[in-house]
């Protein structure tokens, strides 16, 4: 039906060149839906120039397709027009900053990709405001967009709009916790550097939301941290196997010989002894209100984390000491335990910030060991941002040290069950 009307020659300009009153073509609508047969229809029936039709806010399709994220229509509309990417808005914005500012990352990674766009060039571009489209990406909350641009190595992190703010100053204005973590450890780990600015006129990342945030957790954590002590402790006076029922070993477990049940006895303990202190500390840091709460609210995680994790492994430790180590049943369990382990892996990754290792490693190490200017940044940044690099070593910490713990202990255990049974 599209190419029907297309063909059709009324008198006077084609439909496909033809505006509403808004200045809008049915290339601008087709590109606003997305629909990528019709911009090839539209494209096929008119003159490679109606790409760089503009509208009354001086939009063109590209803009249109890239500030709707139809990456697909943003491609189709470049190769038909490859002029229309340095097209400006009445704004002085290109394509690329209509991406960034709709958090389009898909669009924003064609123009990355395409060598033939200009490269730098147009990843630096400033608007009508002075902002390029990091400034943007980062006004937006989108970390993802800010690091694919940030690891093509052309864009210029260290440029000012006409307000005097590098994209690391624009961090500051996001409420979210997570996003602003991302956002500057971000453009840290990428060497991006904040306006000069006297000491005392830095103003505090408001963390009144994390205050009230942990307050809340620490309640919720408080209850889990009593329950797996209360599972660690009936789990102590129920061991698997039952008891001798005669004899001078009347009383003792059944199973004390075994080297499976003596790894169960000493995870349950673990379990135990860090779900206790948890509790401790969340208490602690309730009470004590002030900068040491968040530290005594990252220890009690770490050992929550810790008993969970001891928890698990001691029940499959459980499970091995009183079945057989072959048989279908054997396989089960394993494979059970086997998903409760990639469980607690997503389930780590699903609450942390969109921020992969390597990034946080360039972020610490720009700050610690990049001599004098690392020091300045740590300084800036202390003050500004006062938790994000406790969170960010906090973060690693937790990463590496349970993984390590979980996947080692669910191999010893496994190898336990299969080895030698009696010490």
């Amino acid at each position: 039906m599209v190419s029907l009307l297309l063909e059709w020659k009324p008198r006077g300009p084609s439909l496909a060149s033809q505006a509403d009153d808004t200045g809008s073509t049915p290339l601008h609508f087709a590109s606003s839906d997305g629909d990528r047969s019709v911009v090839g229809a539209i494209l096929s029936a008119s003159p490679p120039c109606a790409v760089r039709v503009r509208d009354s806010a001086g939009l063109s399709a590209l803009h249109v397709a890239a500030g709707m994220g139809h990456a697909r229509v943003a491609r189709a509309l470049i190769e038909a027009c490859p002029d229309a990417t340095e097209l400006q808005d009445d704004r002085g914005g290109t394509f690329v900053h209509a991406a960034a500012m709709g958090g389009h990352s898909e669009v924003v990674r064609l123009a990355i990709k395409k060598p033939m766009l200009g490269g730098g060039g147009l990843l630096n571009t400033q608007d009508g405001d002075g902002n390029t489209p990091l400034h943007l990406a980062v006004a937006a909350r989108e970390p993802a967009i800010a690091e694919a641009l940030l690891w093509t190595g052309q864009v210029r992190a260290e440029v000012t709009n006409n307000d005097g703010h590098t994209p690391l100053d624009l961090a500051a204005k996001s409420t979210d916790f997570y996003s602003m973590v991302s956002l500057v450890v971000t453009l840290t780990a990428f060497g991006a550097q904040f306006r000069p600015q006297r000491r005392d006129h830095v103003q505090r990342w408001d963390s009144r939301n994390i205050t009230k945030a942990i307050e809340k957790t620490s309640d919720s954590l408080a209850v889990v941290a009593v329950l797996v002590a209360g599972v660690a402790f009936t789990a102590a006076n129920n061991l698997p196997g039952s008891y001798e029922q005669e004899g001078n070993t009347k009383g003792m477990a059944v199973l004390r010989r075994m080297t499976i049940f003596k790894c169960f006895l000493i995870l349950d303990s673990v379990a135990l002894v860090t779900s206790i202190l948890a509790v401790v500390l969340l208490v602690y840091g309730k009470a004590s209100r002030s900068a040491r709460s968040w530290k005594s609210f990252a220890a009690a995680l770490h050992c929550i984390w810790m008993s969970l994790i001891s928890m698990l492994l001691a029940f499959y430790a459980a499970i091995a000491a009183v079945t057989s180590a072959l048989g279908v049943y054997d396989i089960r369990v394993f494979v059970v335990n086997l998903v409760l382990v990639v469980l607690f892996i997503v389930l780590s990754a699903f609450v942390s910030p969109p921020v992969s290792h390597l990034i946080m490693c360039k972020f610490l190490w720009q700050c610690g060991f990049r001599g004098r200017q690392g020091g300045v940044v740590r300084r800036r940044i202390s003050q500004q941002y006062p938790v994000v690099g406790a969170f960010v070593f906090n973060l690693l910490l937790f990463r590496a040290a349970h993984y390590v713990i979980l996947f080692a202990g669910f191999i010893i255990v496994s190898t336990l069950r299969g080895g030698s049974d009696v010490t």
